[in-house]
């Protein structure tokens, strides 16, 4: 376990290094109009400086450059891909060039170029995202270790597990709009798999999930789009959606929503959602993936910046809601199985405001709903759910993509 905490270590690492040397890329001259020998959609090399001579289009990732190998002296990228261009084969070493997509700036390596790359190019990777280019992987390096949570769990706990494997697992959103399915269980290899569900979600300005909803006991997801219509996508038990199913529209109004389990107490899971005014209101869902009528929890929730449910915190069989303020405190808000919440409690530890709030269940095995949330930008942890409504000493799990607004885990 420690070697693989040591490479995730690494992916991270790489971001930091990869995105401090793609600075050289900016502070070169402007190019000449020979740029536009690149056809557009491509990303071009060029034997001669300012984009002469012999000209070829790179259009997925090279281990080796054959003929062109340590020949290239100028670059363009009229894509919408990312591109590192390596000083050596096999995308080895940490001498390396990183190219963003319609690129703007010079790419001029020959005379008056600082970068020291003249000629020196031996392999280039191609990708979606900056994540994808530096780490060589689309997805986050999700592993729980492959820790089943115990058996015959009750249904507060029973979410965050979409392909029904006894795992915590996770949906993520790339900078490019992909999605993907991470099951967090490693293969013979040692490596993590993502499964590709998708293109196209960074239509969606919210994506969360939290249990079954539509009474066929698998896993569902709502997504908000940017005209405001909210969507069921009910899972298929195995990572992946059934056609959507359309709910409404109209949640533009909404600052947040939250599925957050059973709180009304009639077996359904229902959805929480805080309004542009402050005021959070209950959803009860129905069984069939729809929600009756609201009720109004209250006002004042205009000071809490983010919003999270890890199901039955304090161990006395409701689901439970956490939110954050702008204080940097965490707040338990045990649900009363009626509908809304107890009193308050303050969880342990800061919870700054630009880092994600994630919950998706039990992710250590235990049975019991931890939180996660990154520190030090680029690295995910767990907070450990300590069985009486509180949280242990936070626990590296990953390195976290931070390179893309889109970005989103959940």
């Amino acid at each position: 376990m420690t070697r693989i905490n040591g490479l995730r270590r690494g992916l991270a690492a790489a971001v930091t290094t990869a995105a401090t040397l793609a600075t050289m890329l900016t502070s070169a001259p402007a190019a000449s109009a020979d740029q536009n020998r690149c056809p557009a959609g491509s990303f071009c090399v060029f034997k001669d400086p300012l984009y002469g001579g012999e000209m070829k289009i790179i259009s997925s990732s090279q281990p080796t450059l054959g003929t062109w190998n340590n020949a290239i002296s100028s670059y363009f990228n009229r894509s919408d891909k990312w591109a590192v261009l390596y000083l050596a084969a096999d995308y080895s070493g940490q001498e390396l060039l990183l190219v963003g997509p319609h690129q703007v700036g010079d790419g001029n390596l020959g005379p008056g170029s600082s970068s020291g790359a003249d000629n020196a190019i031996s392999s280039i990777r191609m990708g979606g995202t900056q994540w994808e280019v530096e780490t060589g992987q689309a997805w986050i390096d999700w592993d729980t270790g492959a820790t089943p949570r115990p058996a015959g769990l009750p249904a507060q706990s029973r979410f965050g597990d979409l392909d029904d494997d006894g795992t915590a697992d996770l949906l993520e959103r790339d900078g490019a709009g992909r999605l993907w399915f991470l099951d967090g269980v490693r293969d013979a290899g040692g490596n993590t798999k993502g499964a590709l569900i998708g293109g196209g979600w960074n239509a969606m300005n919210a994506l969360v999930r939290h249990g079954d909803h539509d009474g066929d006991g698998y896993e569902d997801m709502y997504a908000r789009d940017r005209d405001g219509v909210l969507w069921l996508y009910p899972g298929n038990g195995k990572g992946w959606f059934k056609p959507r199913l359309k709910i409404g529209g109209g949640w533009n109004s909404m600052k947040e929503i939250e599925p957050v389990g059973d709180i009304t107490g009639d077996g359904h899971n229902d959805l929480v959602a805080r309004d542009t005014t402050g005021v959070l209101w209950t959803y009860p869902g129905n069984g069939r993936g729809w929600f009756g009528a609201r009720s109004r929890l209250g006002g004042g929730w205009g000071a809490m910046n983010a919003l999270a449910a890890p199901g039955d915190m304090n161990r006395d069989g409701r689901s439970d809601l956490v939110a954050r303020d702008g204080s940097r405190a965490l707040w338990l808000y045990p649900g009363n199985g009626r509908g809304a919440f107890g009193a308050r409690v303050r969880l342990p530890y800061a919870w700054p405001s630009d880092t994600p709030l994630i919950a998706t269940g039990d992710v250590t095995g235990d049975g019991l709903g931890d939180i996660m949330r990154t520190i030090e930008n680029s690295s995910l942890y767990v907070y450990a759910n300590d069985g009486v409504g509180g949280l242990v000493a936070p626990v590296y799990e990953t390195g976290y993509d931070i390179t893309s607004p889109y970005f989103h885990v959940f």
